[in-house]
């Protein structure tokens, strides 16, 4: 595949948009999200209750986590379900063509956006406090990157993929 900034993903298939989606977003962002669970680990490991923060700190260790499980869930969802029923489309008649489950879709990345804004406010809009550990800075600056890996993967798939995709089925 091309490099990103070659790619102009509007001019891709839904097919194509949803093995761009994969290799160019979903494969970093597993990779990330492996490295801030060890950052989280160790960041909890270190922490001391009298540190400045440690409540805040062991918040965002937990949303991190469901931020995890979630977008770890919406993966798979994607490559399981959403990415093969696209693909799967233009070999089906019309009439014997499944529904996409769009409301699980937007429901799950509203979810995944909403632990992202809440992460985002527990680490002081991703200021880096001097107080805060080497862990914790490591932490919340690998997680402002997953953040935006996440939204533009989202941003892909709910703005360029299923519009496409339903335009193609109308």
């Amino acid at each position: 595949m091309m490099a990103s900034h070659l790619v102009e993903v509007n001019e891709l298939l839904p097919p194509q948009i949803c093995s761009y989606i994969e290799t160019k977003h979903y494969v970093p962002i597993k990779q990330s999200l492996k490295l801030l669970s060890s950052h989280a680990e160790a960041m909890t490991q270190t922490m001391k209750a009298e540190e400045p923060d440690a409540e805040k700190l062991n918040l965002a260790a937990l949303l991190f986590v469901r931020l995890r499980d979630e977008t770890e869930q919406l993966i798979r969802n994607d490559t399981i379900i959403i990415f093969p029923l696209v693909r799967n489309q233009q070999d089906v008649p019309e009439r014997h063509r499944p529904n996409l489950p769009l409301q699980m879709v937007r429901e799950k990345n509203k979810k995944i956006l909403s632990l992202l804004e809440k992460l985002r406010q527990t680490a002081n809009n991703y200021i880096l406090k001097p107080e805060w550990t080497t862990e914790a800075r490591l932490f919340f600056e690998e997680l402002f990157g997953l953040e935006q890996m996440i939204q533009q993967a989202i941003y892909l798939k709910e703005n360029v993929l299923l519009p496409r995709f339903l335009k193609l089925n109308d």
